[in-house]
């Protein structure tokens, strides 16, 4: 009987460190991009949280960046404009009928702001960078950290 209870007491332990881990992209489409694209040969993902985001007032910071590879920038658009229809504020610059750069400030989720930054390079090579970040500071606030130069 001890035993059993051991084991119920750690599994429920368990579930309230791994719940609270589950971030706000989840919801989003970009996630998808996150779950399809992260593993693959030639993407540079990262993921940071907490401490490692120590004096930066962001709560979470995810972006990958896919190299070479047209048909992964046509399916960030496609999740980009499922995102869109909630997003609160949308910044895009268009290039020959096609976006290359876009904002999206999400609507809050708790105390969080929750920011999507994408662009797309062509030159030197095509380059694909997808940012998805949580804060409690104004979005303005986020991308005026985030532009700031060193």
């Amino acid at each position: 009987m001890k035993s059993i209870n051991k084991y119920l007491i750690i599994t429920l332990l368990l579930g309230f460190v791994v719940l609270p881990e589950m971030k706000a992209q989840d919801d989003l489409q970009i996630n998808r991009v996150f779950e399809q694209y992260g593993e693959m040969k030639g993407v540079v993902m990262v993921e940071l949280t907490g401490e490692m985001l120590g004096g930066h007032d962001l709560s979470f910071f995810k972006s990958i960046t896919i190299k070479n590879n047209p048909s992964a920038a046509d399916f960030i658009r496609k999740c980009l404009a499922k995102d869109e229809a909630g997003a609160k504020k949308v910044k895009q610059v268009v290039a020959n009928g096609i976006p290359t750069s876009i904002f999206l400030q999400l609507p809050r989720k708790e105390q969080l702001n929750r920011l999507i930054l994408f662009n797309e390079t062509l030159k030197p090579e095509p380059k694909i960078t997808l940012i998805y970040i949580e804060s409690k500071n104004d979005s303005e606030d986020v991308l005026k950290l985030i532009l700031k130069k060193k």
